[in-house]
């Protein structure tokens, strides 16, 4: 059954805004008769997520000219990609900035800035009518490369096939794309698909999602591996073997917005703990270098009658290497897990096998590396007091954070997903005179309206506010319908008014409460209500001739957030603002930058 016929009721809300709203039965026939969608078996499907309705309602066909950009280098991705007719070329280093139509980034100057607080209104969320909006779903930037045959010529690319998938690894860990893609030819046709439906695909289809993890491990993996210090030194052949034995492992959930919440009511610490995956428990045996690829884990070890959190790892770190090393110089004591691992939220682990590790990474350490490792005896019995608890060089940084911030303030980090924040608002209670000076910055930089709260949770006189923290782990980007909660180059995460349709997914997903929904009114101040369509879908107007507003419906409303003031050169108004230094904004994974500013 199609999806669309489906009730109101049972259909995915996304669908309300489909991706492409001239996409007929006849696309949809059509693109099953395509390769990875010919072989799946539409049965395993649910019926509110039938397979023609994913691609009826969460894909759209991009006609393009030769030389016309798909994907852009830097750009933070939500769709993935494929090519149906023609060809693409991937570039293999990066193009000139002024060749990808990116220009410089248009930010304001103070003197404009300093003009804007004048000239603003002093009516709030003043916005064009939403008839006028022009709606611009897709994140396909419409450039054209110039003289592409000479830029084929002059740089390096590697061609793309009819038929093969790409832009899924970005799309799916929500991160940059690594690479510029263009059409190789004219009229090539790109099917788009958003990640929500690729995702429902993964889900139901094992064969589409093994599909998509061979290519991950075949055009990712490398490149993520060989960003570890120990990994870059391998042999190429080396690097591959690692690649080709690593195993994937997945845990929480995707949208963790409700786990969250439950942790939150969680009257002590040992029920908020059981409600996080367990990953490694101290004093298992470890059979594998593990590394964390997505999201965050908490590092813990036994305390008395409970566990201690001592920190937590991001992308990129890993754990386990002491105790590999340990092992591998005296077989004959092994030594166990000093620490354990759990999931904060969903989290990706790559896992290479320990006989690897011996074989390939070991032998490549440096004197220093091992000085470190081998710096403190580990404890040899399961379950017994550890005689050092930090692990070594990546993991070190990392596992220092309790001696850095201190015990307390680390576990109210963790207990509150603090974290997550790529710039998370700090203030300092003690030095904060309440004089309201960052939230009038905030509003004279946004029309009128600040786009933060100066409250939130507080410890030891720290208190997190609530603002947007624009975090490593944005799931505030998961339901959204149009993709118009997105990453900006910078990685910022902004809302675009113009694809905004007011269905308070995001606002109801953040974890934090730090979006708020907004009554918006016209540029005569007027508050904007739906407008009364027929049954084509065209505006219906009075004998006035003026559109009829259906107030029964409510007022037409937005998400509105802290957008880091992305658009003007000195950074965000807030902490330019604080006369007394007691406010900051950082990211949580700079644990010495916060511990610095902490212990002023």
């Amino acid at each position: 059954m199609e999806g669309t016929t489906l009730p109101e009721s049972e259909r995915p809300q996304r669908w309300d805004a489909p991706f492409a709203p001239d996409m007929g039965a006849g696309d949809v026939a059509r693109l099953l008769r395509v390769e990875p969608f010919a072989s799946i078996d539409q049965s395993r499907f649910p019926r509110h997520l039938a397979l023609e309705g994913i691609l009826r309602n969460d894909t759209r066909v991009l006609n393009l000219a030769a030389g016309e950009i798909i994907v852009r280098e830097g750009d933070y991705g939500n769709s993935a990609f494929l090519i149906l007719k023609g060809g693409a070329k991937v570039f293999q280093r990066s193009l000139p900035t002024e060749m990808l139509g990116r220009g410089t980034q248009g930010k304001k100057s103070i003197l404009k800035t300093i003009a804007r607080a004048f000239r603003n209104s002093r009516t709030p969320e003043v916005r064009v009518h939403h008839t006028q909006r022009s709606f611009k779903t897709s994140e396909k930037t419409g450039v054209l490369i110039q003289d592409f045959p000479r830029v084929i010529r002059e740089h390096a690319s590697e061609a793309i096939q009819c038929g093969e998938l790409f832009g899924e690894i970005a799309a799916l860990g929500r991160t940059p794309r690594v690479a510029t893609i263009v059409a190789s030819e004219d009229d090539t046709e790109v099917l788009e698909l958003r990640w929500q439906g690729l995702r429902d695909i993964m889900n139901f289809a094992p064969a589409f999602n093994a599909y998509i993890e061979s290519r991950f491990r075949k055009y990712g993996l490398i490149s993520l591996l060989r960003a570890l210090d120990i990994m870059d030194r391998l042999p190429p052949q080396a690097a591959e073997e690692v690649a080709t034995h690593t195993v994937f492992e997945r845990y929480g959930r995707f949208d963790w917005y409700g786990s969250y919440q439950q942790m939150l009511k969680s009257r002590s610490a040992t029920e908020r703990l059981g409600k996080e995956p367990l990953i490694l428990q101290e004093g298992d045996y470890l059979n594998g270098l593990i590394i964390v690829r997505g999201g965050f884990v908490r590092v813990s070890r036994h305390y008395n009658h409970g566990e201690q959190t001592i920190s937590y790892l991001g992308k990129g770190q890993y754990f386990g290497l002491r105790e590999i090393y340990h092992n591998h110089l005296h077989p004959d004591r092994p030594a166990p897990a000093q620490l354990s691992l759990r999931g904060v939220g969903y989290v990706d682990i790559l896992v290479i096998p320990t006989n690897l590790v011996e074989e390939h990474i070991i032998p490549h350490l440096t004197q220093t590396e091992i000085r470190d490792l081998t710096a403190h005896p580990l404890s040899t019995i399961a379950g017994s007091e550890l005689l050092s608890s930090a692990p070594v060089s990546a993991e070190s940084e990392a596992t220092d954070a309790r001696k850095i911030l201190g015990a307390n303030m680390i576990e109210f980090f963790m207990d509150r997903r603090v974290i997550n924040g790529g710039a998370t608002m700090l203030i300092d209670l003690d030095r904060c005179t309440r004089c309201d000076d960052c939230v009038r910055a905030c509003a004279s930089t946004h029309d009128g309206n600040p786009r933060f709260i100066r409250q939130g949770p507080n410890q030891q006189g720290i208190q997190v506010t609530q603002a947007c923290m624009h975090c490593h782990d944005p799931i505030c980007m998961i339901p959204c319908p149009t993709g118009a909660i997105h990453r900006r180059e910078g990685g910022e995460v902004v809302i675009n008014d113009d694809t905004c349709i007011g269905c308070a997914n995001c606002a109801e997903n953040c974890p934090y409460h730090n979006i708020q929904m907004v009554e918006i009114r016209s540029e005569s101040g007027e508050i904007q209500f739906p407008v009364s369509l027929d049954a084509e879908g065209n505006i219906v107007f009075g004998k006035d001739k003026k559109m009829i507003p259906r107030t029964d419906q409510g007022p037409v409303r937005r998400a509105t957030k802290c957008d880091l003031c992305y658009e003007h050169v000195g950074g965000p108004a807030c902490a330019r603002a604080c006369p007394h230094d007691a406010l900051l904004r950082v990211d949580m994974q700079d644990t010495r930058k916060v511990a610095e500013w902490l212990s002023r």
